[in-house]
């Protein structure tokens, strides 16, 4: 396969910021080594930390991260943020479009793209949405599908993938709609998920997949 040539800038460095589903502890590796060989990639820089989220007012944040100039590689030509699931897991308050506070989810976008940009300003970053999931939120009782239950704060994950749709039309920013285009759903989770939560190795196959397919597509390919 040829290295990806995205509107003049070469796919040749990526870095990817996202928790449990990133780290390759899950599914018998995840999705970093097959997207390194499909896209010819010299280097990932992986800084995915486990049951981390995007927001300050979730453990081991991406914004407390990316505070630090050592997380951010200068030379990394395309950026990989899979965040969101887990600030609706821990409960993190949505905010408003145009909002700056460090502990909402619209606070973070903010911060976040703003500060890779300003680094990586010729980088393409490339969100993707959160996956279906079966579980309690934190501090609540009730199990459920996420995308429809709400969490202690009373947001459903539903309402974050919506923010995330705002706020890439807002920054200019890709997105890839994971949660669509898997099609992992209640009656097929078990084929695709381990617990019920993260992917098995079928479903990284999905996930590498549409990581592809969508990249290229973004890059016009």
């Amino acid at each position: 396969m040829r290295q990806i040539n995205c509107y003049g800038i070469p796919l040749r460095k990526a870095v990817i910021y996202g928790d449990s589903i990133s780290t390759g502890t899950h599914g018998k590796g995840g999705y970093e080594a097959k997207l390194k060989q499909s896209l010819q990639l010299a280097q990932i820089y992986n800084y995915s930390i486990g049951s981390s989220g995007l927001s300050t007012s979730t453990p081991d944040s991406m914004v407390a991260l990316i505070k630090k100039d050592d997380k951010i590689p200068a030379d990394a030509d395309l950026v990989i943020i899979w965040h969101g699931t887990n600030d609706w897991y821990w409960g993190t308050q949505i905010g408003r479009e145009g909002d700056t506070a460090l502990n909402t989810f619209w606070g973070g976008i903010d911060y976040v793209v703003t500060r890779l940009r300003k680094k990586l300003p010729d980088a393409r970053i490339v969100w993707g949405t959160p996956l279906y999931r079966w579980q309690a939120p934190h501090l609540t009782q009730r199990s459920g599908e996420a995308y429809a239950l709400p969490n202690a704060v009373g947001y459903t994950l539903l309402d974050y993938a919506n923010a995330l749709e705002a706020a890439s039309k807002r920054y200019g920013f890709n997105l890839i709609d994971f949660g669509r285009l898997t099609n992992i759903h209640k009656e097929n989770e078990s084929r695709y998920l381990e617990d019920r939560v993260h992917p098995n190795a079928e479903g990284y196959e999905v996930i590498h997949r549409i990581f592809y397919h969508e990249i290229q597509q973004i890059c016009g390919l």
